[in-house]
């Protein structure tokens, strides 16, 4: 059990969703498969092919929740965001061409990336995404991406980087998209957290923040534990 935190907002919502994440978080069975090395290279390129089409549309839900900000501050990061997505301008930087990449690596082709189909749960993570940035308040879709998905991301993309590399033999170039996540993420979760805490004025808002980190949690969970079968079937 981590030690006590200090309280990190007035109202007590940051607090609350920050024990949310450490309770009703879970351990993605991927990390420990690549971590091992037990799982093979063609399981992991059915991941990432899985995953380049969350990927692929995360640019739309980064937008959706910049055209429901009424937050100045919150139009910025979100701006940067969707910049840093882009991959700052620079061909071939962006993170779905990192991401083809990262599945070129491990023996997908081009075509392969162009026709994969979802899992009924990439499909149903996907639609999630885009129902709780497009219809929800602001502060319920940054709660659910900025804590329920980026938050986690840092640690856990840093752990597959470095046993990808040294367990499958991938360079550092074919693993940048999972790099680039490590510090920037970071960062926006930290600038997310400081946002919800400014927008979440009312005990609606900070029940509905509650209850949208849950759910994403939820709808994440089911996404891993399928895929991870999927990528079991590889074996």
């Amino acid at each position: 059990m981590a030690e006590t935190a200090k309280p990190t907002s007035g109202n007590g919502l940051l607090d609350e969703l920050l024990l949310i994440i450490r309770e009703e978080s879970f351990r993605d069975p991927m990390l420990d498969a690549v971590r091992s090395g037990s799982i093979s290279r063609a399981g992991i390129c059915r991941w990432m092919l899985q995953a380049s089409l969350v990927v692929r549309d995360f640019t739309r839900f980064i937008s959706a929740i910049h055209a429901n900000c009424p937050d100045q501050n919150g139009r910025q990061l979100l701006a940067e965001n969707l910049w840093e997505e882009h991959g700052r301008g620079v061909e071939g930087r962006d993170h779905y061409s990192l991401a083809r990449r990262l599945a070129r690596s491990l023996g997908a082709s081009d075509a392969d990336l162009d026709n994969v189909q979802p899992l009924p749960e990439t499909a149903n993570y996907i639609n999630h995404c885009f129902n709780v940035t497009r219809d929800g308040s602001f502060v319920e879709s940054m709660t659910a991406l900025g804590i329920g998905v980026e938050r986690p991301i840092p640690g856990f993309f840093g752990s597959m980087a470095k046993h990808l590399c040294s367990n499958y033999g991938l360079a550092p170039s074919d693993v940048q998209y999972l790099l680039v996540h490590v510090n920037e993420d970071e960062m926006h979760a930290r600038r997310a957290e400081e946002l919800i805490d400014a927008n979440a004025t009312t005990a609606e808002l900070r029940e509905k923040a509650i209850q949208a980190l849950r759910e994403m949690l939820v709808v994440k969970r089911q996404f891993a534990e399928a895929l991870y079968r999927h990528c079991l079937d590889a074996n």
